[in-house]
């Protein structure tokens, strides 16, 4: 007659019970029926709960494992009272889940790196959800990336069992740590000897500076960008090559990551050539004087002068001698040696000094009858003005020679006998000034 209540229920400690309702009413009896609910902590010994005495009830929150049952009275006599079923209240503890994430070895870009979150008190099928700098990636314990890099946060959310009882989800975030990545290799490449060479002499090119070669460099030296067969050691050498050709080394290495680097060096350009001289511009120098020559070349090798006659080198100048010849003399400039000899000339050109006459008779007797200045041919860009002794300009001419001395007129007159004055200047590479006294006799 005391009928049924709701079946047994599991709720976590502190958490409030689902009231407990009737299933089957009471029956029987005299119809008006008394409740009283009633708890026990190990369904043996029960004890009334004060106040609860309705059809239903609704315990508090628990913190232990209790158990409910409901007691019936209908009438009087041995069959007034009856109880309906117990029904359990199982309380489980409330656990504080956690979650342990490792960070990883910092490992090179690109390269995967898995992260393992470690859950405790969180039931046996926890839910996780992986967070890359706040934004949804991934379930499950583990994750897994290669598109990290350096400074993103990775963090696990971790959410207990369903009917764990639990204070809430737990977190945990990590930092990635990337290797940086090494840098390219570099090369540079240098050669002896250093400048021009002759044909068929060798060239040898070796590496001057190297980084980033890695434990097992490949070498390839190459001439205008092809590779040389066999030219793969640090040292090349060749006695082939041409004038205008480029010689590079190309270096092919793996880096501490693994990755693939390439690094091509510098080019040096081919330079096969004789050397070349030059003697300098022609020369003329007044017999008894000396001339600089202004000889060149386009490199440092040996040089010699022939003749060597006349020929002294201050300051130790092999291109830049002194030439005081006693003739007219061409010289020679000779660089090199063998076949890659060069030469040049350079021509002096000595000049006699004028001899100027202080006297002359323009008698007419066929002898001195005309002032004739020695060696004034060799100086025809010159002139010549003689003055009287007050001054006056008895005489004029420009190209000073045979065909327009001064026969001693003036105006077509005879100048009368006495002293006179000359100006003679000559132009050009030699040019200078003349002055001094002529005497007119008869």
């Amino acid at each position: 007659m005391a009928g049924s209540i709701a079946a047994d229920q599991t709720v976590c400690a502190g958490s409030p019970v689902a009231p407990f309702s009737s299933t089957a009413p009471a029956t029987g009896g005299d119809g008006k029926f008394a409740y009283q609910w009633q708890s026990s902590p190990d369904k043996s010994t029960w004890m009334d709960i004060p106040g609860a005495v309705g059809e239903t009830f609704a315990p508090g929150p628990l913190t232990a494992t209790t158990y409910y049952r409901r007691r019936v009275t209908s009438g009087t006599g041995t069959c007034a009272t009856a109880f309906a079923n117990a029904v359990a209240v199982q309380v489980q503890p409330v656990v504080t889940p956690a979650v342990t994430l490792a960070a990883p070895p910092a490992q090179c870009p690109g390269t995967p790196l898995t992260f393992t979150a470690v859950a405790t008190n969180a039931g046996a099928a926890p839910t996780f959800r992986w967070l890359v700098n706040n934004v949804a990636v991934a379930s499950g314990p583990t994750f897994t990336s290669s598109t990290l890099v350096t400074g993103d946060q990775v963090r696990v959310e971790v959410t207990p069992s369903t009917g764990q009882c639990s204070t809430g989800p737990a977190t945990a975030t990590v930092a990635v740590t990337r290797t940086p990545t090494p840098p390219l290799p570099t090369l540079a490449i240098a050669v002896q000897p250093n400048g021009q060479v002759c044909p068929g002499e060798p060239l040898t090119f070796s590496i001057a500076s190297v980084t980033g070669a890695g434990p097992a460099p490949d070498y390839q030296w190459q001439v205008n960008g092809t590779d040389i067969a066999g030219a793969t050691g640090p040292v090349f050498t060749s006695t082939t090559l041409r004038d205008g050709q480029t010689v590079t080394l190309r270096l092919r290495t793996t880096n501490a990551c693994g990755q693939a680097a390439t690094a091509v060096s510098n080019g040096i350009t081919v330079r096969v050539m004789p050397p070349m001289v030059d003697a300098g511009p022609d020369k003329e120098v007044l017999a008894g004087t000396s001339v600089r020559l202004e000889g060149r070349a386009d490199g440092n090798y040996p040089v010699t002068w022939t003749p060597s006659t006349g020929l002294t080198f201050p300051d130790n100048d092999p291109l830049r001698p002194r030439a005081a010849p006693a003739v007219t003399t061409t010289y020679t400039l000779t660089g090199g040696t063998g076949g890659c000899a060069s030469s040049d000339q350079v021509t002096v050109t000595v000049r006699p000094p004028i001899r100027i006459p202080n006297a002359f008779t323009p008698n007419g007797d066929g002898r001195d009858d005309t002032w004739e200045i020695e060696f004034i041919d060799q100086f025809p860009d010159n002139t010549v003005n003689v003055f009287n002794r007050w001054g006056n300009r008895v005489f004029s001419a420009t190209s000073y020679g045979r065909a327009n001395g001064w026969k001693g007129d003036i105006n077509g007159q005879p100048a009368p006998v006495g002293t006179y004055y000359y100006v003679l200047v000559t132009k050009g590479p030699l040019g200078r000034s003349y002055t001094g006294s002529l005497t007119v006799l008869y």
